[in-house]
Parts: structure tokens; C-alpha cells; sequence
């Protein structure tokens, strides 16, 4: 996989020189793709499977940490996934290269229609995979119809994907969202959160090699106070204490498996 960096595609732009890895041409989706949950996973699936069909290689944008961190960081839990984990799923599930955002007041303030036409000019853009309510622009004004008309005006195929509901049609009916899987974590429901993220939760501990973990230095929303029996990189069982200010390890390890 290509990893590339904004600033990556701005200097591109500002130079007028083009990207070869692009050359052939991109099919593109940008989110925040936090947790890489079922409703991700239909997203991208899509995606791959339509750029093998026409030639393309497809690609992510998102972002270096998901942006309710930063909109909403008074009453965030934390992220589902971190960016190594989310660029190894895009990997797995056949994604030719990732694009990351710093996401700053720059950024922010760029016009939906200047973001498509950047994608189109620099990553040589003929495809665009989204969720069925995604937004993006300056304050979420350019919508799906918007991005539509954009895509027919400029010869760019579309595809838009609804939304995955957990329990469908029951009285549990829920939106699959990462916002419910963090709420899920928090309350230590790990068999729910399995069966949305189509794998077990995984704490990632690679840059942090201690046995007494604060929890400030994790990015990743934890589990409620308790002990836990989880397993390890090598599919080791670890006996885990959380308590109110710390994760406690027999020994360091690279991930939990909850």
C-alpha cells in the first residue's frame, strides 16, 4: 500500500506536477473510517470491487485521528481503531493507497466543489464511493445530490452506499455507526462489538512497551473498570486489571484481543 500525506497532494497541486502513482487513475472514498465496522467494510468492498472492473486504483481519504475527536473532544470516548490499525484493514481489504489528513482550519474551510476538483486534478479521480449522508466542504454544505451532479458534470462515476443497521427490524433496530460501537466498548459489550466490526476489539499497545498503562497515553475508547482475560499478538491469554486511571499488564505487550 501507498501511504501519501496532504501536504503530499497540495505540493503536487502548487507545482503542477503530477503523482505517477495516479496515473492510471483512482477510484476514491474519504472518511474517518474509525472502527472499520459491517457499514465500512459494504463501502469499500464496493469500492475495490468496481476499480478492479475499471482498471483503477482504489483509495482512502481520512484522517489522522476521526474528526469527533476534534469536533466534539469534551465528550469523546475515544477512538474504535488507530491510524495503523485502520491503514492495515484498508490493506486487507485490497485498498491501493491511503491519503492522510491533518485535519486544520485550512482544510475545514475548503468548498466541497475545490476538495472534488483537487481529487479529480491530483489523484486523477474517475471513480467516488461514499455513505448515502456523507458530506464534506465547508461546514458538510456539499451533500450526496451535490456530489452527484459534480460527478455527471465531470464524466466520474458515483456510487453511494446506505446504511447497515444492526438487528434490523427488530425492536434493537440500530444504525451501525462507530459512535454505538464506542458506546458498546464503554459498557463491555464485546460480543456486540465483534459481530459490528466482523472481528474481536483491539487495544493497540505498539507504542507503548510498560505494564502499568496510564490511560491518557491510549488514543482508543477502554472498556469499564474490571479484569479482564484477553489475548495477546501471539494469541496468548493475558489476565488485564482497568481501573480508574490505569491498564495493569503482566508483561508488555503490541495489542489486546478482547
Amino acid at each position: 500500500m501507498k501511504i501519501f500525506t496532504w501536504t503530499d497532494i497540495l505540493e503536487a497541486l502548487n507545482s503542477g506536477k503530477e503523482i505517477a502513482f495516479f496515473e492510471r487513475g483512482t477510484g476514491i472514498s474519504t472518511g474517518s473510517f474509525d472502527g472499520f465496522h459491517k457499514g465500512h467494510r459494504v463501502l469499500i468492498r464496493s469500492l475495490v470491487e468496481m476499480c478492479k472492473k475499471d482498471d483503477l486504483q482504489p483509495g482512502i481519504v481520512t484522517f489522522r485521528r476521526p474528526l469527533p475527536s476534534l469536533k466534539h473532544s469534551q465528550d469523546y470516548q475515544g477512538d474504535v481503531s488507530t491510524l495503523n490499525q485502520r491503514i492495515k484493514l484498508l490493506e486487507e481489504l485490497g485498498v491501493a493507497f491511503v491519503i492522510i489528513v491533518d485535519f486544520d482550519d485550512s482544510f475545514a474551510s475548503m468548498l466541497g466543489a475545490d476538495y472534488l476538483n483537487l481529487l479529480v486534478n491530483v489523484c486523477n479521480m474517475k471513480l467516488i464511493a461514499e455513505g448515502i449522508d456523507f458530506r464534506c466542504g465547508y461546514k458538510g454544505a456539499t451533500d450526496s445530490q451535490a456530489i452527484r451532479y459534480f460527478a455527471e458534470q465531470n464524466k466520474i462515476k458515483s456510487i453511494f452506499v446506505d446504511p447497515i443497521y444492526y438487528k434490523k427490524g427488530s425492536d434493537e433496530e440500530e444504525r451501525i455507526s462507530s459512535s454505538y460501537i464506542r458506546q458498546m466498548i464503554s459498557r463491555g459489550f464485546f460480543s456486540t462489538v465483534a459481530e459490528l466490526l466482523e472481528r474481536a476489539y483491539e487495544l493497540d499497545f505498539s507504542e507503548i512497551k510498560d505494564t502499568a498503562v496510564s490511560k491518557s497515553d491510549l488514543v482508543q475508547v477502554l472498556p469499564p473498570a474490571g479484569i479482564y482475560h484477553c489475548l495477546n499478538e501471539k494469541m496468548q491469554d493475558v489476565r488485564v486489571e482497568i481501573t480508574e486511571s490505569q491498564i495493569i499488564l503482566p508483561e508488555p505487550v503490541e495489542l489486546l484481543k478482547f
